[in-house]
């Protein structure tokens, strides 16, 4: 988002909670204007706006920056949030497939359950299990492990654009160091 949506925005906050920022000064506000144009920069302004009227039409207070990016990532995975159950007939619908397309099904999961097979070929790897062990023993791996992938997802999809090119700059240069050493 660029400053003049962060101004646009942050004016309808103030319309909407004038009591909150009627002392602010113009160094304040200056501040409230980079802080939110750094956190919310790869960020639609559409979205962002479409979060803040949904906070404004339900909460008596404003909305912290924490908020109004949770509200955002509800609003955008609104048909996303499948229940265990659903993601377990996911994994059990992909060992099921015909060999030759489980990398292309892969590719169609849901990122919890991609997560969970690493690769094309975890699906493959399990296709060749026998059904009493995938019934009981990987059913129960992967109950305990599918609440902690939701949860990374989730704060993957609202990491700061900042945060995630360092990271890849981190793992680049750790990719770097295992290749020449």
């Amino acid at each position: 988002m660029n400053r003049e949506s962060v101004i646009k925005i942050l004016a309808i906050l103030k319309a909407a909670y004038p009591n909150f920022y009627k002392d602010i000064n113009k160094q304040e506000a200056e501040t409230v204007i980079s802080l939110y144009q750094t956190m919310f920069e790869d960020k639609d302004k559409d979205l962002v706006l479409l979060a803040i009227k949904e906070l404004i039409n339900t909460e008596p207070y404003p909305p912290t920056i924490a908020a109004i990016k949770n509200k955002m990532d509800k609003l955008q995975h609104l048909n996303d949030d499948k229940s265990n159950l659903d993601l377990w007939a996911e994994v059990k619908d992909a060992i099921n497939s015909p060999y030759d397309e489980m990398t292309e099904i892969f590719y169609t999961l849901s990122p919890e359950v991609q997560e969970f097979f690493k690769s094309p070929k975890g699906i493959k790897e399990l296709a060749m299990m026998d059904a009493e062990t995938i019934n009981s023993v990987v059913k129960g791996q992967f109950f305990k492990q599918i609440e902690i992938l939701k949860e990374r997802n989730i704060q993957e999809r609202k990491m700061l654009l900042e945060t995630k090119k360092k990271i890849e700059e981190l793992q680049g240069k750790a990719f770097k160091m295992l290749n020449e050493g």
